[in-house]
Order: structure tokens, then sequence, then C-alpha cells
């Protein structure tokens, strides 16, 4: 089976554009900074879908299985053990039912979506379809499917019968539904084929609705790789997997006022993030591919710019707080430690705050680290590209517990396109693409207790 993820198929081979300078962050003042936190391991997922109780679902393609987070606890286990292949996109309803995309291949239709009821009983709703992606539920239960094909399907929950509600410009990815029965689709990117045997993207994709009374438009457009949507008030958020030419962590999370049309740029170096979902409280999940995490966005608290200049950082963000380099200057001490290089400070948390967190980037020249992809061959726990070597980290402090999470940023060196040997298993980038990374992200997370509280 080709790989899942849209960068590992002749879909995504773009034209050449200039290599991008990493900006520098301002070294002070209280800027606001948008950004998503790594929260639980998430091998090679897709789908995420947040449960009545607050927690969320997400499926492992490879593994086979479907994980939940517990948002309460930070813990994270398996929700459905029986392996079934081809676990892509995720939804359920107001009734507990959860749905799941089965993409298993492009031969004879066989995508399948599977319904598990809170009884626990199974069975497969729709069968017959090719690449199923994202699935959305309405207010009163009926599911919504996306085909990369083209197609949106509605399933009757009172029925049980099936329809095609529209179709829109293919690849198609992401859906999602609002109260008053608007249907949101975003088409990933128009595509011309060569006959070289590669697609070379021409024009950016689109966010289009369709209005209860049946008339559709484009509501927002200009996004290369459109993924996954997901609704939260009259707020549409978007996940783009690259920009055009594949860079690394060209990745954006997107805001669209689902009334207006109005976008906004939340966050601009992701890796792949795939199909979001929305809670109660307005906080975005979503998982990131080839990094192998479950990931979230809280609009209503963002990060500070930390000020000051620390060695070995190129900039930092904190959040419940504020972070002073100094860790004599009262506050709680800590140490972070990636090799030869040290990283102290001390971290003074706002009153009554449950815990602090912030990012702070380490320009990878300042490490020695293998600066080779750790594979160029792919099987079912390696199967992507762009895959490196992340520094080991020891953190500790004089009180409470932190921790470390490393995620590579990387960087943007020619273009994927053409690929070379497309469609073998020699199958590699055009000449002088590079993807290795200029930075690594250490996430911190520091709780005055032993127990888990979740920023």
């Amino acid at each position: 089976m080709k790989s899942a993820l849209t960068l590992l198929t002749v879909l995504l081979l773009p034209a050449a554009s200039k290599s991008q300078e990493p900006e520098k962050s301002p070294v002070a003042g209280d800027l606001s900074v948008s950004d998503a936190i790594p929260i639980a391991e998430a091998h090679y997922s897709f789908g995420t879908a947040v449960a009545r109780d607050g927690t969320v679902l997400y499926t492992e393609f490879n593994r086979r299985v479907i994980k939940r987070w517990d948002p309460i606890h930070g813990t994270t286990d398996v929700w459905r053990a029986k392996q079934s292949p081809g676990m892509y996109g995720l939804a359920n309803n107001g009734t507990g039912d959860v749905f799941v995309g089965l993409d298993l291949g492009d031969d004879g239709n066989p995508g399948k979506v599977l319904r598990i009821g809170t009884d626990g009983t199974e069975a497969h709703i729709i069968e017959g379809i090719t690449r199923p992606r994202q699935l959305a539920c309405d207010g009163d239960g009926n599911l919504f499917v996306a085909l990369e094909g083209g197609k949106i399907l509605k399933w009757n929950h009172a029925t049980g019968a099936t329809s095609e509600l529209m179709n829109a410009r293919p690849p198609v990815n992401g859906i999602a539904v609002g109260p008053d029965g608007s249907v949101y689709v975003s088409e990933y990117a128009t595509f011309k084929h060569m006959a070289e045997g590669y697609s070379r993207p021409e024009s950016p994709g689109v966010v289009k609705v369709r209005r209860p009374d049946g008339s559709i438009s484009i509501l927002a457009s200009g996004f290369w790789r459109a993924r996954g949507i997901a609704l939260s008030g009259t707020e549409l958020y978007l996940c783009t997997e690259a920009d055009r030419e594949d860079h690394g962590n060209s990745g954006l999370l997107v805001r669209i006022n689902a009334l207006t049309g109005v976008a906004e740029t939340l966050i601009d170096h992701l890796d792949y993030p795939q199909f979001p979902a929305a809670d109660a409280q307005g906080r975005i999940y979503f998982t990131l591919g080839r990094d192998n995490k479950l990931m979230r966005y809280d609009p209503a608290n963002p990060f500070q710019i930390a000020p000051g200049n620390a060695p070995d950082l190129q900039s930092a963000t904190v959040r419940g707080g504020r972070i002073s380099w100094n860790p004599s200057d009262g506050g709680t001490c800590f140490t972070i430690q990636a090799q030869s290089r040290t990283i102290q400070g001390s971290l003074h948390p706002d009153e009554n705050a449950a815990s602090m967190d912030g990012c702070l980037d380490v320009p990878a020249s300042r490490l020695e680290l293998n600066p080779v992809a750790l594979h160029t061959t792919f099987d079912s726990e390696h199967p992507s590209p762009g895959i490196f070597e992340l520094p080991s980290v020891q953190a500790r402090c004089s009180s409470g517990t932190i921790t470390v999470q490393v995620l590579p940023l990387r960087c943007h060196k020619g273009q994927r396109w053409p690929m070379q040997n497309a469609g073998t298993p020699n199958e590699s980038p055009a000449p002088g693409f590079s993807e290795r990374p200029e930075a690594f992200r250490f996430y911190f997370h520091w709780s005055p207790s032993d127990g888990k509280v979740q920023p």
C-alpha cells in the first residue's frame, strides 16, 4: 500500500522556490504568539475526534489501533485494540457513535466507513468507496464523508441511507458541518499531470461552503495542500500540510471566519498537520503525521516572547509566568542539558498558575547530530522520509517536575519536485532539495507538583 502521507505520492511535486531563512523572534516585550504544543505520542496518525467526555481519539494508521488521550490526567491508552487496516479519518456524533474511514487502496473501490456504537457493536455503514478522508457529523448525528476523488457523501442517522451531497474539485481532504447545516470542504490544490509521471501544482487550494439552500461558493482561497478543517463557533480552523514546494515544517494552522471568509495564519512552521478537531472549550487538536505527535492549540492561552538573551537559543516563548536566564533570580531554578549545551534559568509562575510551559529553539549548529535522514527505505514503523536524529535531553528543576520534548524545525532548501525515480522504491526528491533540521524546538512543561497537570 502507498504511504497515507500525501508527501509520498506524486501529487506533491512542486516548482522551485527560494530558500526561506528562519525569522528571528523579538528579544524583548510582551508580544503574544500562537503555537501548538505536543501532548501525546501519535504514531503515523491522521484522524482526530473529541469524544463527549472530552477525551481525544486519534487513529494510528500503521499500528491499526485507535488511541485515546485524557486531558484531565494527561494519560494515553488504546481505545480500540482490535486491529483494522486503513484507519484514517475519524469522527463522532452526539449520541456517542464513533465513525472511522478505512482507506484500503484504489482498485475496486475497497474503502469503507466503520461505525462503532456506544454498546461496542460495529458495522460497515458505507462500502464501495475510494480514499475516504476527513469525516464530520452534524447535530442530528448524520455523518459526512469527504472522498479524495471529489464526492461528498451524507449518511442519514435516522434511515441509514447514504446519498451524494455535492462534488468538489479533487483532491478533496477536509470537511466540517455547521449548526445551521452549512457544509465546509477543503480542496487540496490544483495539479497538472505531466507526461514524465508526476503532477505539478498549478494553483492553491480553496475552502468551499455549501449553504443550507444548496448554494455552493468559495469561502476562502490561497492555501497550498489544504488538508483538514474543524469548526469552533463561527471560526473554521484549517490545517495545510506544506507549501507549494513541499518543504518540511511549512504547514499552517489558519483561522477562517465562517461567515465572512476572512483568513488569518496562526502558526506557520508545522510539519504535515492533518485532520483537526475542536473541543467544547475551543481548543484545536491535530496530529503531525511525520513527527508522530498529537498537538493542541489553545486560542485562549497564547505564549509570550521571553525577553532577554540566553546562550544557545535563537528564540524562546513562555506562558503561565515569566522566565529569566539567571538561575539565582529567585523562582524555580531549572537546567536543560543537551549534549554539551546547557540552558539554565528560573521560572516565575503567575499567581495561581497550575503550570508553566514554553518553547526554546536551539540552532542545529549548536549540536552534534547526524545530518542525514535516518531512513532511506520505509516500513510500517518508519513510513516517512525527513526523519532525523533528535538530541537527547535531560532536565531538572529545584522544585516540582519539568519535562522536555524535542521537535525538529526543518530547513527550506530547493524543492521536492520533480521527484527522481517517481513511483519506484528508489523515489527521492529533486537534486538540491533539503529538509534537514536548521533548529530544534525544546518544548518544556513545568508543574509545581509531581502530578500530571496539563498546560
